[in-house]
């Protein structure tokens, strides 16, 4: 497949949701759910290849909450073998530790997004900075991919988002807002 081809009629961006499973139950939220098991890796290594073979460019893994996934640094892995242009990845932060940060850089990640809604919990979402400000510390400190941050204005008070920004750019994270 030629490159011209390829940008004009392949799939650009692929978010591979690999489990509905989360750790959290945000208000807004209907992507996720407690019960279902895991989407199988036999199974989501099939959709990649076929993927690739498509001329697909970019490979996210979203959920749910995809860190999980009990094969998520695999599946990075093999995303990084098959040769997506891009390997990414969107997490709520809650799962991350210095050694599942640099289990991520081993396999390869290459973008990781980390929604947060506020700085404060409320009756809508826990997906807030406060309780997450050291695991963030430990993303700053030891990941060897890009961090966009993104904050999501309508869950939260939307003044909350401008301390949001500034924790991301202090920790040298990208700064994104969204609104709901």
């Amino acid at each position: 497949m030629n490159f011209l081809t390829r940008i004009l009629y392949s799939p650009f961006l692929v978010q591979l949701v690999v489990t509905r499973r989360c750790n959290l139950s945000c208000g807004y939220c209907s992507e996720f759910d407690k019960t279902s098991d895991p989407v199988p890796f036999e199974l989501l290594k099939t959709r990649m290849m076929k993927l690739k073979e498509l001329g697909t460019l970019f490979m996210e893994f979203t959920g749910g909450e995809p860190m999980m996934h009990p094969q998520i640094f695999d599946l990075i892995r093999t995303s990084r073998s098959l040769k997506f242009w891009r390997t990414m990845l969107i997490s709520n932060a809650y799962y991350f530790t210095r050694e599942k940060v640099e289990a991520l850089n081993e396999a390869g990640l290459q973008d990781l997004q980390i929604s947060i809604d506020g700085v404060k919990p409320n009756d809508i979402t826990v997906k807030v900075l406060n309780p997450l400000r050291e695991r963030l510390k430990t993303v700053a400190r030891h990941a060897r991919f890009r961090v966009v941050l993104n904050s999501v204005i309508g869950s939260a008070p939307s003044a909350e988002v401008l301390e949001v920004i500034d924790f991301a750019k202090d920790q040298g994270f990208i700064p994104r807002v969204q609104f709901m």
